[in-house]
């Protein structure tokens, strides 16, 4: 599958070119980089005697693997920065002030808003509890690209949770990309002071083909073959260590 991932205008080039979109398996956090797979422990032996040499690591999970490298990472393309001034300790109605700015601006001579930060209202969000700004904004970032994608292909845009940042929070969001090409993340704050550096992983991109046909839910009790099933393979795994991406069918 091609993708393609381009400017929404020429003068955004420099960020395509400075901090380009990469694979997920291209940009892996530090922590998982360092971290080891063990798929010869097992899990109750484990649970019982910590003092045992490699453990089953987050490393070895199958599923935390493939969020880690499954599509497409997005660099920050600026400098993000917000500074709270603090309360007074003689008035505590005066100070609180927040400061914002995103130095991708200065690269191409724009204003901060709307091109690069912007904000939905508090009566817009139906009362999420989100992060919002002192003065009950939520706070959204424009994306300077268009990814081009197969027709029937979505994107499921979400924040990269395993690189762990403590600045924003990401809200996700699926979009029907070959039908649509502009969009902004809005984003839940989480710490009062930061400055996140252009170059941080900021948005990761699913990319998957949609699905047109109704999903016909049936919830059901299981049958006997099914539980054995079921028991076999999470004996087989405790046993072996291995799961369903190591073991051989």
């Amino acid at each position: 599958m091609n993708i393609e991932i381009i400017p929404l205008k020429k003068e955004y080039e420099y960020f395509i070119n400075r901090f380009p979109p990469v694979l997920s398996n291209k940009f892996l956090p530090e922590w998982y980089k360092q971290a080891k797979i063990n798929t010869k422990g097992t899990h109750w032996v484990h649970e019982t005697n910590n003092n045992l040499e490699s453990p089953i690591t987050a490393k070895s999970c199958p599923a935390i693997q493939d969020t880690v490298a499954e599509g497409i990472i997005i660099p920050l393309w600026g400098d993000l920065k917000l500074y709270t001034e603090p309360l007074s300790e003689d008035n505590a109605d005066v100070g609180g002030m927040q400061y914002w700015d995103m130095t991708s601006r200065f690269a191409v001579n724009e204003d901060l808003e709307p091109n690069h930060l912007y904000y939905h209202s508090k009566q817009q969000i139906d009362n999420m509890p989100l992060g919002l700004t002192k003065d009950n904004r939520l706070m959204k970032i424009g994306l300077p690209y268009k990814i081009v994608v197969p027709e029937g292909y979505n994107i499921y845009y979400t924040d990269p949770f395993y690189h762990f940042r403590n600045d924003i929070r990401i809200m996700s969001g699926i979009v029907e990309a070959d039908k649509w090409g502009y969009i902004t993340f809005p984003f839940s704050i989480l710490n009062d002071n930061f400055t996140i550096p252009a170059g941080t992983p900021l948005v990761q991109c699913f990319i998957y083909k949609r699905n047109e046909e109704k999903i016909n839910l049936t919830v059901r009790n299981g049958n006997e073959e099914e539980y054995k099933n079921i028991s076999y393979e999470i004996s087989d795994v405790m046993v072996t260590g291995k799961n369903y991406k190591t073991k051989k069918y």
